[in-house]
Order: C-alpha cells, then structure tokens, then sequence
C-alpha cells in the first residue's frame, strides 16, 4: 500500500503543486491511498484525473488574481463580517476557475486507482472530516476545504452541516494513512521538515478580533491544533528516519517564496519551481523508495 500526504498553507501549498507535476512527468502517479488538506485538495484532484496541464494553469496563472485576493475588501471582511466581500473570493476561485475555466474532469478523478479523500473541518465538533469524491459535489467539498475562517466568512454547508478549511482542525493528517495500514508514505510539506506551527500573532488577532469573538471555538481549536501538527509531524519524521523507512519527505529548506495569501505572481511561480525541482533532484529515491511498496 502506498500513501501519497499533502500539506496545505495558502499559497505556499504551490510547493506541492510544483512536486506533483515532476511526478506526473514521470510517471509516478500510482498511489493507492492519497489525502490533502486545504488548498491542496484542489491539486490532489487534479493529480487524480490526470490533468497536469490544468493543474499547473491554475496555479501560475489564476491565484495571483485580485478576483480572488481582494486586499480592498479587509476593512468590510474583518472588521464588518460582511460574507459578500471576503479578503478570498472561494466562490470565485471554485466555480469560475475549477468548474468552467479548468473544469475537473470527474469522470477520471471517480475512476482513479488512487483512492482520494479530502480534509474539511466540521464546524459542529471543531473535529476533521474525511471526504471522498464519492461523499459530496466536488465543488462543494472545495468551497468547504478551502474556507478560510475570517478570509472567508461565508458559512459553507455540505446538506444541513456546516464545515470549514480542515488546516482548522488537523493541516497534516499522517495518523489517518496509518490507520489505513499504508506502509510506504510519501509525505510533500509546504513548510520545512523543522517547522513548528504558528499560532495567530497580535496583528492577525487584531484584525480577525471580530470574526474570533463571534467564533471563539476556533482560537480555542487553533491552540489545540498546534499541539497535533506538532505530534503529527514528529512522528513522521520519525517514520522517516528508521533504519528501514516507511515515510519518505519532500519539503522545502526554508520557508517558500509565497505565504499563506499573496498577489506577487512571481513568488507564486517560484515556489512551485522550487517544488518541481526538490522533487525532481530526489526522483531516483523517490522512485526506489515507492517501488518497494508497491506499483506506481
């Protein structure tokens, strides 16, 4: 069995994009069991139906946009709470650009040898939520697993329950490929192996003050889940570093180009290259690695 994980973070999560497109360049696509997180859920159907060229349109051309980062609208989103003018446009990015600009081809994705599920955060529980292709609309479950709080303050329901970005309750799921006794993981961070997980700093609290007093449960979740990305990524390191590895890691050094949210289309590119290229420079490992676990 062979697990693919993919960590989210806003724009940086192009890393990711950029790792996946060397691995569909050559050839390595095979997975068995795959999970993303947040803005990589996206990437990951489009690693699953096959459509290299869409993915990479997506993310060098179409993040950058002020159609979905409206730095105008932060005074009205932060401080208003007003759901028609978020600092990201989810709606926009979900059914102008995955749905008719770069349509996913669900036919592909819902016939896929790897079996994809999806990370959303169940505002009810503040716990996480593990979809499939299968569970929801497609462009239903992106709106929710892309729902930034406070970016992106409209509610964003699957049937009657509410969900949320799953980076809220869990940004780096290794424990769920265990459970799935995956025993060859191939993990792609958005962040470096060493990186600990920042809670919100006094600026950002500032800012999202409002939006947190109306939602206290997240700022209590966001602590919590701190504590588990730290616990999650330790032990994969840890699985990683075995005299007979189960986890191979690919990750930047430092930290990407791109943060969380930016409009600087030439950082966006260069984090993606950056992932393209680490991927690449390791693919004779990765290679060895995942071929002991399975076919890929």
């Amino acid at each position: 069995m062979t697990g693919l994980l993919l960590e989210g973070g806003g724009m940086r999560a192009g890393f990711v994009a950029g790792a996946l497109m060397a691995l569909m360049d050559c050839g390595l696509v095979g997975f068995h069991i795959a999970i993303a997180v947040s803005a990589s859920v996206p990437t990951l159907a489009y690693f699953a139906s096959r459509q290299r060229n869409e993915m990479e349109m997506v993310w060098r051309n179409e993040l950058h946009s002020p159609n979905l980062v409206c730095y105008r609208n932060i005074p009205e989103t932060f401080f208003f709470l007003r759901n028609k003018k978020p600092v990201l446009d989810i709606h926009y990015l979900v059914y102008e650009i995955f749905k008719n600009k770069y349509p996913l081809d669900i036919k592909n994705l819902l016939s896929s040898p790897t079996s994809c599920y999806f990370t959303i955060t169940k505002v009810s529980e503040g716990q996480s939520v593990f979809l499939t292709p299968w569970d929801e609309d497609i462009y239903a479950i992106f709106e929710a697993a892309l729902a930034v709080p406070g970016c992106y303050p409209k509610p964003t329901y699957l049937g009657e329950e509410e969900f949320m970005d799953g980076g809220i309750s869990n940004p780096l799921p290794f424990h769920f490929l265990l459970e799935k006794n995956v025993n060859k993981i191939l993990a792609i961070l958005s962040t470096p192996v060493d990186y600990e997980y920042q809670p919100l700093n006094f600026i950002e609290k500032a800012l999202l003050w409002r939006y947190l007093n109306r939602n206290q449960w997240i700022l209590r979740r966001l602590n919590e889940t701190g504590q588990i990305y730290r616990k999650e990524k330790s032990l994969l390191k840890q699985y990683s570093e075995k005299d007979l590895p189960s986890v191979l890691i690919v990750c930047p050094d430092k930290m990407p180009p791109a943060r969380f949210i930016t409009r600087d289309r030439k950082k966006i590119n260069q984090t993606i290259d950056l992932g393209y290229k680490k991927a690449q420079d390791r693919m004779s490992k990765i290679h060895s690695f995942l071929s002991q676990g399975g076919e890929t």
